[in-house]
């Protein structure tokens, strides 16, 4: 059996602009697993990480035209974190598994200052901050930070990940969270 050839994301983000079916189904070649792994680990809830992934491409293929993304990974990694948030939120998070989720934001809390002026504007900074303070740390450190802030994966998967116990990627967690809170106030 010939194995499938995966499409270049230009490819697919052509597909969509020229409004071809087959769009998602590349999209879903592609990208499904790890969209999954992401609506998952966010929601620890297999049946509501898949509905997720479905609303995913349903809001990608409608929306992909308009926001004319760069980058398709990205563009679909924010959206799919974005509507597992939603969905984590009313599903009442505590109580569908969301507890690595609601834990990795109460950590980043404490480094992020909460003086809001304009949510826009603000969040827009944030991001450019973000960036930045990513931009200083090594690809190791980075990596751990994305997985354990961006993608939401708990303590205990990101050890298993990089061979390590879960009290040296605490120490790192907590090691980066201190840089971070410093960054942000230099960089206010």
């Amino acid at each position: 059996m010939a194995e499938r050839l995966t499409m270049s994301d230009e490819q697919i983000l052509q597909m969509y602009y020229d409004g071809s079916e087959s769009a998602i189904r590349e999209t879903q070649a592609k990208y499904g697993r790890y969209l999954l792994a992401i609506a998952n680990g966010i929601l620890g809830n297999a049946a509501d990480a898949e509905e997720c992934v479905n609303d995913l491409y349903f809001r990608t293929w409608s929306g992909i035209p308009q926001a004319n993304p760069q980058n398709l990974k990205a563009y679909l990694t924010e959206a799919m974190r974005n509507i597992a948030i939603s969905r984590l939120r009313k599903n009442q998070a505590a109580k569908r598994g969301g507890e690595a989720l609601i834990a990795s934001y109460e950590e980043l809390s404490e480094s992020i200052p909460d003086n809001r002026r304009s949510e826009t504007a603000d969040s827009e900074k944030l991001r450019e901050t973000m960036n930045g303070f990513l931009g200083t740390l090594s690809r190791d450190k980075r990596s751990l930070f994305l997985k354990r802030y961006w993608l939401s994966r708990s303590v205990a998967e990101i050890a298993r990940e990089i061979g390590k116990d879960e009290r040296y990627v605490s120490n790192q967690l907590y090691n980066l969270r201190k840089k971070l809170k410093k960054y942000l106030e230099k960089n206010r």
